[in-house]
């Protein structure tokens, strides 16, 4: 059964565990099977997690690329809304996603594509057999988007399309364990077209809206800026893993009251095995699942008070999350 990572606006919030959101969706799509999230985790820690300061040492551009356009999306259950309707004339380049969450469940948008010389058979072979789909993570590149988010939250990223195919999707599952996609909640985009910029890799061109620093996911964790005003960040992964290896996410979850180092262990361990957490937990959204190498954009305003940053993605082929290896980020607003 999926782990169910419902977040209300307030009150406890049940947590995704170990569960690759592209690779959920090839298997949503080709083989109609929920992931799960099994084993005990023996690779090495990555570090401490967040480490204040580091990300804002990192050479960043002073504002967000300019996008070629706007992608505005709508989670009910169970199902996406777009605007443009279907996602229809798509180009590549850098989207902004509005990503506004109107049901009464958690969802998210992540958006993915097959690495190339990858097709989706391939991708579902890879996943046959492992309920985890942590097998198949090589198979493709996360790009990024809207981790989840509870009811009644909006969020806005921006996410660099490739022409092509690209898989977006929610992965939260319901009450019972059913994956929204698997309910309907998945959608195969075309972007086709020239970019602006004449290559693959979209339009840089600056925009006028200014960044207020950079968040690293590196190896050894998060590396956040000294301060976190209301803006828009850079999230960039600098985790070179091969092999699918190095793939993370930024999912931030607010807390009411600070944690002791037992009371964050015991929450780790709950949010790991889809127990109800001991303590209030608010989905505030964050940057979906990015690949080593991968980069994105997150507009934050976050009250001040305590959060977590947390990566529940998994290594291939071993479905434990990051955050088992002690991969979070305990920082303040």
């Amino acid at each position: 059964m999926c782990p169910d990572p419902r977040a209300p606006a307030t009150g406890p919030a049940r947590t995704r565990a170990a569960v690759a959101p592209a690779v959920a969706l090839a298997v949503a799509v080709l083989l109609g099977v929920c992931g799960s999230s099994a084993g005990t985790a023996d690779r090495a820690a990555p570090g401490p997690g967040a480490t204040p300061g580091t990300g804002s040492a990192v050479a960043a551009p002073t504002t967000r690329p300019r996008p070629v356009q706007t992608l505005d999306i709508t989670g009910t259950e169970y199902a996406f809304a777009m605007q443009p309707a279907g996602g229809q004339g798509l180009r590549p380049g850098w989207t902004k996603v509005s990503f506004h969450n109107t049901g009464g469940e958690a969802h998210q948008v992540m958006f993915a594509r097959l690495k190339d010389g990858v097709d989706l058979g391939q991708l579902a072979a890879a996943a046959g057999g492992d309920s985890s789909g942590s097998k198949a993570i090589e198979y493709v590149d996360m790009l990024g988007g809207v981790s989840y988010v509870g009811p009644g939250r909006a969020v806005e990223a921006m996410v660099d399309l490739p022409a092509g195919t690209v898989m977006a999707m929610c992965y939260v599952p319901d009450a019972h364990g059913v994956a929204h996609a698997l309910m309907g909640m998945s959608t195969m985009l075309q972007v086709g077209g020239a970019s602006d910029a004449g290559g693959p890799g979209g339009t840089t061109d600056a925009g006028t809206e200014p960044l207020q620093g950079t968040i690293v996911m590196d190896a050894d964790g998060y590396h956040l800026p000294e301060a976190l005003p209301a803006g828009w960040y850079r999230v960039v992964n600098r985790d070179g893993g091969a092999g699918g290896r190095g793939l993370h996410e930024l999912s931030i979850l607010g807390l009411r009251d600070d944690l002791t180092a037992d009371g964050l262990d015991r929450l780790l361990g709950e949010l790991a095995t889809n127990a109800t957490p001991s303590v209030p937990l608010v989905a505030l959204g964050g940057m979906g699942a990015l690949s080593g190498g991968f980069e994105g954009y997150l507009y934050l305003d976050l009250p001040p008070g305590p959060y977590l940053a947390v990566d529940f993605m998994p290594d291939p082929g071993r479905p434990d999350p990051h955050l088992l290896d002690g991969y979070v980020g305990r920082f303040r607003a």
